[in-house]
């Protein structure tokens, strides 16, 4: 009988020896990294009053594992910890203000800040003009236009490309410009 007290004994001993060691282990790591913290949380609330009182609930909140044996890293637990406090003030914070919504049945309607609906119409069909007059244009005249200002061409190269002469794509491109005017209605100048 007295051998085995001794082996109880020499157990509760051993299991003092490694709760403190835990207890010391824990107590390093929070001292080591609590300023880390403090800066971290921060720079996600950026809110110093609001960083250091969440600081001291992550430290608060570690204490339940200051005796656990099977913590791997006591700092990625720490952020972790830190991480879902500010997920949870931020929750906290948006359920307040949900409170203070108002009604668009209140303020009424809306302007909208977009282009109205009659405009964009005669845009298409501005559009769709231009289309048929470029099409109508005679394919000389329509492939002076096209090199010019869809391929960006400058005369020079147009007049080359098509084996004319500059003059000559100055006057295809001048005629495509009157025939395009004609089309959406505007006058000559």
């Amino acid at each position: 009988m007295r051998q085995r007290d001794r082996n109880l004994e020499q157990e509760d001993l051993a299991s003092e020896k490694e709760t403190k060691l835990l207890r010391l282990q824990f107590d390093e790591a929070m001292t080591a990294h609590r300023e880390e913290l403090l800066r971290y949380l921060q720079r996600r609330t950026r809110d110093g009053d609001l960083a250091a009182d969440l600081t001291q609930e992550t430290l608060s909140r570690m204490m339940v594992y200051r005796e656990k044996s099977r913590i791997e890293s006591y700092e990625l637990l720490m952020y972790r910890v830190a991480h879902n406090l500010v997920l949870e003030h931020q929750r906290a914070r948006h359920r307040r203000h949900a409170s203070d919504h108002v009604s668009l049945s209140v303020v009424g309607p809306i302007r909208a800040e977009e282009t109205p609906v009659d405009e964009i119409a005669d845009a298409q069909l501005s559009l769709e003009l231009l289309r048929r007059a470029l099409v109508d244009l005679p394919p000389r005249c329509r492939l002076a236009f096209v090199l010019s200002r869809f391929d960006g061409l400058t005369y020079s190269q147009v007049a080359t490309r098509m084996g004319i002469s500059v003059k000559m794509v100055e006057k295809h491109i001048s005629r495509a410009l009157l025939a395009f005017r004609a089309a959406v209605g505007e006058p000559d100048d």
